[in-house]
């Protein structure tokens, strides 16, 4: 009988190395997606939770007839100065006042800052006060005036360094809101919510907090 060579069934190095190249690219096609869907995830957490705590700031209001001043020494609670007015317009959102998470779904404070006049206990706010933030688009476009309080996640980058985001960090009366973009330059992704003083009014005086 004619011996024939022994033939090995076996992956050659060649082959093994071709198919853990494969399985490799097909394992960052599927980590891409995912990384996309857990960034969409914690975007939408922190914006449903920024506007829940728009309403506990409108909820709030319409207790005390004034909003709460902003957290400056990180325990969740607002700090007053001896008239009734904030230490400083701007710091973390008091989230002890109102019961609610203190940080975004990245593990960072809320910003908040709030127009004096109407946080103010001792003068309290009318009908007549005039807030005085303003939020616009990326491109400068108003997308509302007269705002008395804002409140901002810096999203998944943190402070950033798109001039939009620098906006949103610069401690004065304009903010910028818009969908996420990764332009480069100036990137975004920071999450704004603001609360509309026509809102503040009409919940105000259905409350019967304003005359």
């Amino acid at each position: 009988m004619k011996a024939y060579p022994k033939t090995s069934s076996g992956f050659s190095l060649v082959e093994l190395s071709i198919v853990l190249v494969i399985v490799g690219l097909v394992l960052a096609g599927m980590l891409v997606p995912l990384s996309a869907q857990i960034d969409q995830k914690n975007y939408n957490e922190t914006q449903r939770a920024m506007l829940e705590m728009r309403d506990g700031l409108i909820g709030y209001a319409s207790s005390n007839g004034y909003l709460p001043c902003p957290d400056t020494t990180g325990d969740g609670d607002e700090d007053r100065d001896g008239g009734g007015g904030c230490v400083a317009t701007e710091g973390n959102i008091p989230w002890a006042n109102l019961g609610m998470g203190k940080q975004d779904a990245w593990g960072q404070n809320y910003l908040y800052r709030v127009n004096n006049a109407f946080a103010n206990s001792a003068t309290r706010f009318t009908l007549s006060t005039e807030p005085s933030m303003k939020i616009t688009d990326t491109s400068g476009v108003t997308l509302a005036l007269r705002v008395p309080a804002v409140i901002v996640s810096k999203g998944k980058s943190g402070a950033g360094a798109g001039g939009s985001e620098q906006e949103n960090s610069d401690k004065d009366d304009n903010f910028v809101s818009d969908v996420p973009s990764a332009v480069a330059g100036n990137e975004f992704d920071d999450i704004v919510v603001w609360v509309p003083s026509t809102l503040l009014f009409n919940r105000m005086l259905a409350a019967g907090k304003l005359p």
